[in-house]
């Protein structure tokens, strides 16, 4: 191996040290709790060092969640390939809920990144680069539903009243306000006492029933 290839091999291995590092706390002790101190102290690297790889706390936040959105991509890719477009649709939903049921954490910084609390106009990369990944993966994400349900009312499966890109949004968006309810929703869902997960499967099942032509 190279000198040079050696030495970009280090630097992408510290990188994703002190992503470690931000993760872990953040995870731990929130987002908002959390300095660049805290995070040099933790990775064991004086604070000039964090800044020669990410600009700000954000820069930081952005690759924790982009690390969430690969493996939310690749937990539904994997659950959709190989099966029939009408279970493609069933699993997506089902896999979508369950990735951030197991993964609370991920769930809290990726509805922070949808909030729009974070201001990307002014971001440099290596930041900005992970942020367009962010959003190409969740265009990828978002096709995969939304080719499923476009494929079903082509070969006549779906009502022709349906418009699957507004079917896929009113899906995701469904989803993810599940996912992270509101306060109100949070303590309705608590007053007639929902089971996140089995109930969510049941109705979401039934739902993409009905959705579904009768032959």
């Amino acid at each position: 191996m190279s000198t040079t290839a050696r030495r970009e091999r280090e630097k992408q291995q510290r990188r994703e040290s002190i992503v470690d590092a931000a993760e872990k706390l953040f995870f731990s002790k929130g987002y908002d709790d959390v300095s660049m101190g805290d995070i040099a102290q933790e990775v064991e690297l004086n604070r000039a060092t964090i800044y020669l790889y990410f600009e700000n706390k954000e820069a930081l936040c952005f690759a924790v969640i982009l690390r969430g959105v690969v493996l939310l991509n690749e937990m539904i890719k994997n659950k959709v390939k190989n099966t029939t477009y009408t279970k493609k649709i069933t699993a997506f939903g089902i896999n979508y809920y369950q990735f951030f049921n197991l993964h609370p954490q991920y769930a809290q910084v990726y509805n922070m990144f949808q909030s729009g609390r974070f201001n990307t106009s002014a971001l440099r990369r290596p930041a900005w680069d992970d942020v367009m990944e962010i959003i190409r993966l969740q265009k990828e994400i978002f096709d995969t539903l939304h080719s499923a349900i476009k494929t079903l009312k082509g070969s006549g499966k779906v009502s022709p009243d349906v418009d699957p890109f507004y079917a896929t949004i009113l899906i995701i968006t469904t989803l993810e306000s599940l996912i992270i309810p509101s306060p109100v929703l949070k303590k309705e869902m608590e007053h007639i006492k929902i089971s996140k997960y089995q109930d969510f499967r049941s109705n979401y099942v039934n739902f993409i029933n009905g959705l579904l032509k009768k032959d």
